[in-house]
């Protein structure tokens, strides 16, 4: 199994998890069980050491029955009677006889203490007794056999069962991972043939996990953006291409006309140079608006000033009047002022764009009417023309680079197509929104929304 595969990882992780879980489980259950049953062999020490010392303070040492020493102590525990000089006058034991002699030592008050042998190891009480009966020491051995058995027992038990639950947990968790990494490679199976196949593969698969599902769908859209993005990139350019191959396939006409016939020929000459300044022009405002959707990613100046909308229009038609002395401009705009943060230059690129669209396009009529419309959150600006119209399969499209409805019309007129795009970029810079309407040989009607 790969150590950087998910499953390698997930079995790594949950069986780590399991173990931690179980060693702090099953070491708080030792502990606590060891420091109840040490607890309860205290207990059992304490009360044989109070039963015997109450015995031989009640009454003469010669009148204590053998039998009630024994009913005093518990299982294999021994008791040792001693002088005040520390020598032996008694000793019984209860059960198995125990070998182990404790060394005296006298105390002043109830004392336990703990011995460790080789073999096991013990509790000794001891007990001074002052009465008129017994003037001398008692201490009591309590073997800890049988709790040294309990807790190596435990532990026994829970190293194989903490074994057995390991390989178990691990066994599940094996095949719970390969269920659980299943769909993903898939999903990375697929991935590899769209890779070698291209843009037009997309995931076809169904994991039923909420997670996986929402990745499939998601590397679905990016896709559909990618392939969206790569065909918009391959088109701008084939018609970036084909904008600048035409000029200069003229300019180069041109210059091979001079230098045939040109030199000696002032009006050849003249002709030649003017076509070609116009064609160099025509390149020149090409890369130039290329430059301009394409400058900082699409982000426009943002020096911006408080203008009033209507005056600006109101003076940029009045420029367009000048121009154009054969055209009709109307004005309908809002009474009251709309001031709005926006950056001049901004403003009358916008305006000259869609005017200049309508008076290319408006060639009969020649009638251009201006609207502007003030709500709440937002204020209009429209521009409707009463020229050819866009068919209405076309209308989406006509924001796109390079587009043109009547593309040897517009190029006659000197449009690159790309005016539309500029417009929208530098309307989308304020948050607003364009749109277009248009009915095929009656009007079209463009409309720019800013928010206030």
């Amino acid at each position: 199994m790969n150590r950087n595969s998910l499953k390698y990882k997930w079995l790594k992780l949950s069986t780590l998890i399991i173990t931690i879980t179980y060693l702090i489980f099953s070491s708080l259950l030792i502990y606590f069980t060891s420091v109840y049953l040490k607890d309860q062999e205290d207990r059992s020490l304490k009360r044989s050491l109070e039963e015997l010392e109450s015995l031989y303070e009640s009454q003469p040492i010669n009148t204590i029955a053998q039998n009630e020493i024994y009913s005093s102590l518990y299982d294999r525990q021994k008791m040792i009677l001693y002088t005040q000089g520390g020598d032996v006058v008694y000793s019984a034991t209860t059960g198995v006889p125990m070998d182990l002699e404790s060394e005296f030592e006298p105390v002043f008050e109830r004392e336990i203490s703990q011995m460790e042998t080789n073999e096991t190891s013990y509790l000794i009480g001891r007990v001074n007794i002052e009465s008129q009966y017994w003037d001398g020491y008692l201490s009591v051995i309590h073997p800890l056999d049988s709790y040294n058995s309990v807790i190596r027992m435990m532990m026994f038990i829970a190293v194989i069962v903490g074994f057995l639950s390991i390989l178990f947990t691990s066994i599940i968790s094996y095949f719970f991972s390969t269920q659980m990494v299943k769909p993903i490679r898939s999903i990375a199976n697929q991935l590899k043939r769209i890779e070698s196949e291209g843009f037009s593969e997309r995931l076809k698969l169904r994991t039923d996990t909420e997670e996986t599902d929402y990745m499939v769908e998601s590397f679905n859209h990016m896709m559909d953006s990618l392939e969206e993005s790569y065909n918009q990139q391959k088109q701008f350019v084939e018609d970036a291409s084909h904008e600048l191959r035409t000029p200069l396939q003229i300019i180069q006409g041109h210059l091979k006309l001079i230098s045939r016939w040109g030199k000696h020929k002032p009006e050849v000459l003249d002709e030649s140079l003017n076509i070609s300044i116009d064609e160099l022009k025509r390149i020149n405002k090409l890369v130039e608006e290329l430059l301009l959707l394409t400058k900082n990613d699409g982000k426009m100046n943002d020096i911006r000033d408080e203008i009033d909308i209507n005056e600006e229009i109101r003076s940029r038609v009045n420029s367009m009047q000048k121009v154009h002395p054969d055209y009709t401009f109307s004005l309908d705009l809002e009474k009251s002022p709309i001031k709005f943060l926006i950056n001049s230059y901004h403003l009358e690129q916008m305006l000259i764009i869609f005017l200049d669209n309508a008076i290319k396009y408006d060639t009969d009529k020649k009638h251009i009417i201006v609207t502007t419309e003030k709500k709440d959150d937002y204020f209009d600006i429209s521009i409707m023309d009463h020229g050819i119209g866009i068919p209405q399969d076309e209308i989406d499209a006509i924001f796109n680079r390079f587009y043109r409805v009547d593309k040897s019309r517009s190029r006659q007129q000197g449009g690159n197509g790309l005016g539309l795009s500029i417009a929208k970029k530098l309307i989308e810079n304020y948050k607003g929104n364009v749109w277009l309407e248009s009915k095929e040989g009656k009007f079209t009607k463009v409309t720019m929304r800013f928010p206030r």
